[in-house]
């Protein structure tokens, strides 16, 4: 009798602790080797050799059956099928990128930070003025699926315009170590962008996270920034808004929708980068598995959520997940920056639609800390000011650089 409810307990136990040294095989061999093929490889291995030993050994323990032999290896391969289904969903489903087209405009920098960045150079028309100017894109890791507007309207007025694209995201480099996206590293970058150009005082025009990373940039090297628009500002310090509170009402329940609803996944790579580690979780969620996915999510996003009753979603191509996920992170950890801005005399124009998802009160932040700053607020925009007001967004950024 004894016999008997050991080897069931045996038997019932090989589900769990199957799963248990399938998953830490997993972990343990990604993050030796930042290979998910091997990894997978290996995990099978082991799963299957742990539930063959433990259904033999339970065996063992049962009165003979004619049976015994073959069952092992059965329950082995029914589980081995069970878990695979699951894993491979998570691991290999997910949309496929869209990358970004290279244009016959199209340029790279080689910067000594290690970052391949690709620009565009709109050149100035007529006289040039000495001042260029470079946009930032927001996200992170979310260039510009359109033509920004200013380009064009900036070069009729002598400006000669640099929009690039940020490491990790468009047609610019990926880094191998994830953990190398920091907000250290993009004002690096852009230092190192301002350098290439040659020029010793730049605008900046950044929208959303690029306006975070602006005020980052103003932060650290206030000189040689001439002027500044933010446009749809991400928070200036993310700990100043603890929880979900820069954003919307609205907001916060659009995005809440589309994370859980329709991209579980990125949750699922959320929780991997704290359980496992970055290197970990993108050995096992590379940029390919994950970038569509984060395109799919920042296309669903409504951006004129603020206004009820008037959605605005807009596709989104040369996403970079884990420059998105690690550039916020590591936002999130940095000093606060407003010390610094506080002292900082750099004319600064701070754009919000009303109908962005973003709290008033993130764009108002930059209006009081920065001394020099005006806020103005576009009737009828939502976060995307350049697609909602075009006309309005260039009239207002071009007579602020001029």
């Amino acid at each position: 009798m004894r016999a008997k409810a050991t080897a069931g307990l045996l038997m019932l136990l090989t589900v769990p602790i199957g799963l248990v040294v399938g998953l830490g095989a997993l972990w343990a061999v990604a993050a030796a080797t930042g290979n998910r093929h091997v990894a997978l490889a290996v995990a099978a291995s082991a799963l299957a050799a742990a539930v063959w030993w433990l259904c033999r050994t339970a065996l063992r323990r049962a009165p003979s059956s004619r049976v015994r032999r073959w069952v092992p290896i059965a329950v082995a391969a029914a589980e081995l099928a069970v878990a695979a289904v699951p894993v491979a969903g998570l691991l290999f489903g997910g949309p496929p990128p869209r990358p970004i087209v290279a244009g016959p405009g199209t340029r790279y920098w080689d910067l000594p930070t290690g970052s391949r960045i690709a620009y565009t150079r709109t050149p100035a028309q007529g006289e040039r003025r000495d001042t260029p100017v470079i946009l930032v894109h927001g996200g992170p890791g979310a260039p510009d699926a359109e033509p920004s507007p200013l380009a064009p309207a900036l070069a009729a007025e002598g400006f000669d315009v640099y929009a690039y694209h940020q490491v990790g995201a468009g047609l610019s480099s990926r880094l191998p170590d994830v953990s190398g996206y920091t907000l250290a590293r993009h004002v690096a970058d852009l230092d190192a962008v301002r350098a290439a150009i040659g020029a010793d005082r730049v605008m900046l025009a950044g929208v959303s996270w690029g306006a975070q990373l602006t005020a980052a940039y103003l932060a650290a090297h206030p000189g040689r920034v001439a002027r500044a628009v933010v446009a749809s500002p991400g928070t200036m310090w993310r700990p100043a808004f603890p929880g979900d509170s820069q954003l919307t009402e609205s907001g916060l329940r659009d995005q809440t929708q589309a994370l859980w609803e329709h991209h579980p996944r990125m949750l699922l790579a959320a929780a991997l980068t704290e359980i496992t580690g970055p290197r970990t979780a993108h050995a096992l969620l590379p940029d390919g598995a994950m970038d569509g996915e984060f395109e799919g999510l920042v296309g669903r996003i409504d951006l004129s959520s603020g206004c009820q009753g008037r959605p605005l979603r807009l596709p989104a191509s040369g996403g970079g997940f884990w420059a998105n996920v690690m550039s916020a992170r590591d936002a999130g950890l940095a000093a606060d920056p407003r010390p610094a801005l506080r002292r900082v005399h750099v004319p600064v124009l701070v754009l919000r639609g009303t109908c962005d998802y973003l709290s008033p009160e993130v764009a108002r932040q930059y209006s009081e800390v920065l001394s020099h700053a005006v806020l103005r607020e576009i009737d009828g925009a939502g976060h995307a000011i350049a697609h909602d007001r075009p006309d309005a967004y260039r009239e207002l950024v071009t007579a602020f650089l001029l």
